[in-house]
């Protein structure tokens, strides 16, 4: 009963952080987006623009797929005790399969402090003369790129539901086997932060160091950070390896076209919101 009590109030305790987490997120996000439309750019010959229209369309975009992400996920029903014993490795696919041999929640902690430091790794452009006096876009861009690397596989694990690899474990706890996120597997969301992350370093990087020397490197260095958090989603049972690649592959579009559509060369891409009768729609539209 105590016990009960107790991970209740814990529950509790995380779902109002998570809403003050989430409520600042979108505080800060909406005044980045403000003064980008007072102060635009302050790097004279900055490779990345922002305009207020073109920033209120993606940001909104993102508040909508998360809106409709909380909801769809709100409706996942846990397994049962029955639907967990009727499991069997066996039914998954091959290539698949040597997922649900493993379970290491020590290599699942450590994958979370992984994708923190490559969240966070962007933070190092501060030491750059050329990215700190052109703050507006690249923070613009920053959050942009982290939203949608956030709510893109949240939303397609609700839409899924595919059973994580550790619930055909027998070595894993039945407590962790009987929650949501049990069934939260496709596709994973600290790859797609990962890569994303690493692509969207590396590029802002060459953009504005095109000659540099040590771009090989910061790439390398960036997707193989990105590389080791994968591995270690898989080898503590959390992920399939096809949720790795799809995680990998979104999160790198992510983190390469947030940056490409900012571009001062690219004011030929025009991205606009309307309305027909199928109800809103984001028009992308580029000239060659």
């Amino acid at each position: 009963m105590n016990r009960n009590y107790s991970r209740e109030n814990k529950s509790n305790c995380f779902s109002t952080v998570n809403i003050f987490i989430n409520r600042f997120i979108i505080r800060l996000i909406f005044s980045l987006t403000i003064a980008a439309s007072f102060y635009g750019n302050g790097f004279a010959q900055s490779p990345y623009k922002v305009d207020v229209t073109k920033e209120s369309i993606i940001f909104g975009s993102g508040f909508i797929i998360a809106g409709i992400t909380f909801t769809v996920n709100d409706d996942i029903q846990p397994l049962t005790i029955p639907e967990i014993n009727m499991l069997n490795r066996e039914d998954v696919n091959s290539f698949d399969r040597g997922a649900t041999y493993k379970w290491s929640p020590a290599q699942a902690t450590l994958s979370d402090l992984l994708v923190v430091s490559t969240i966070l790794s962007p933070a190092l452009f501060s030491f750059s003369d050329n990215v700190r006096n052109d703050f507006t876009p690249v923070l613009t861009m920053y959050f942009q790129t982290l939203m949608f690397s956030e709510v893109l596989p949240f939303l397609v694990k609700g839409l899924t539901q595919r059973v994580r690899p550790f619930v055909y474990n027998e070595n894993a706890p039945l407590e962790d086997k009987k929650t949501k996120n049990a069934k939260r597997s496709y596709f994973s969301g600290h790859a797609t932060a990962a890569f994303a992350m690493a692509v969207f370093t590396s590029t802002v990087y060459s953009d504005y160091y095109p000659n540099s020397k040590w771009t090989p490197y910061i790439w390398a260095g960036s997707l193989l950070m990105a590389s080791a958090v994968g591995y270690l989603r898989y080898s503590s049972g959390s992920h399939f390896p096809t949720d790795i690649i799809t995680g990998a592959l979104v999160g790198s579009a992510i983190g390469y076209l947030i940056p490409f559509i900012h571009r001062t060369e690219n004011d030929n891409m025009d991205i606009s919101l309307g309305i027909n009768r199928n109800g809103s729609f984001v028009n992308f539209h580029y000239g060659f």
